[in-house]
Parts: structure tokens; sequence; C-alpha cells
């Protein structure tokens, strides 16, 4: 699968619209509904923080969505044009001082159910990478 990239206003009513867009486009891996469903939820986890928390939900500013399948591994890109976060530096939702507390749940929940995160330098951009093979993704047993 080659590296398609595509951009989305930054509008939540685009959110829907960018993971059906991105599912759609793997469903030729016959990857397990659980797995889809993961991907699906991480997706539009950083595509809400992008619009949300990095273009300040300015609808003149667009979010960057890319993917790219390369043997057993799902890649998928967001980008914002925000000045970007200090992701080192995100709380444990978990913990007695956060619980109670909005925000970080959709990062830790990324980072719980993909395979591999990353974040460039500045923090406006996303790589959320997953490992997939035959249609199976690992870690999806739960």
């Amino acid at each position: 699968m080659k590296d398609p990239v595509f951009e989305i206003p930054s509008d939540p009513k685009y959110i829907k619209l960018a993971s059906a867009k991105l599912i759609g486009a793997l469903k030729e891996l016959e990857l397990s509904r659980e797995t889809l469903f993961d991907i699906r939820l991480c997706l539009e986890e950083a595509v809400i923080n992008a619009i949300k928390y990095g273009n300040k939900l300015d609808s003149r500013l667009p979010v960057v969505i890319s993917y790219a399948v390369s043997g057993e591994k799902l890649e998928i890109t967001v980008r914002d044009q925000g000045g970007g976060f200090n992701y080192r530096a995100t709380p444990d939702p978990r913990s007695d001082t956060n619980i109670l507390k909005h925000g970080g749940r959709g990062i830790f929940l990324i980072k719980n159910l993909m395979d591999e995160v990353r974040y460039n330098d500045s923090g406006n951009e996303i790589k959320m990478i997953k490992f997939i093979s035959g249609g199976k993704a690992h870690g999806s047993e739960r």
C-alpha cells in the first residue's frame, strides 16, 4: 500500500470522516474487528488532540493524516499546525491526583493500544505503529 496523505479541517465534525477513510483503506488487509476498533479509536483520539489542542479549533488550519503499510507494519501519522507539546511530561490519568481531571486519556489509550508511538521533536506530530500479519494484529487478544 502506498503512503496516502489527506487533510481535514480542524473541525470535530470531520473526525469520523477521517477514520472511515482510513478504515476503508485497510479493509483489504482483513484485520480483526478488534484490531480495526483499536486503530479507529487511536486515530480519532490523535485527530481530536490535533484539532483541539494543536490547531485550537481553527478550521482554517488542516490536520494532515498519512498512513502506510509495509510488510507487517501499519504506520499512521497525524500532524497539526500548532506549536506542539511536551509529550514526555504527560501525566498518568490513572494516578490519584489525575483520575478526575480531563485530559491525557487519549494519549494513554494510544500508547496502550498501539505497538509503538513516536512524536517529532516539537510534539505536533504523532506516529502510531501497529504490527500486523496475515489479517491479525499482534496484541489484539484481550
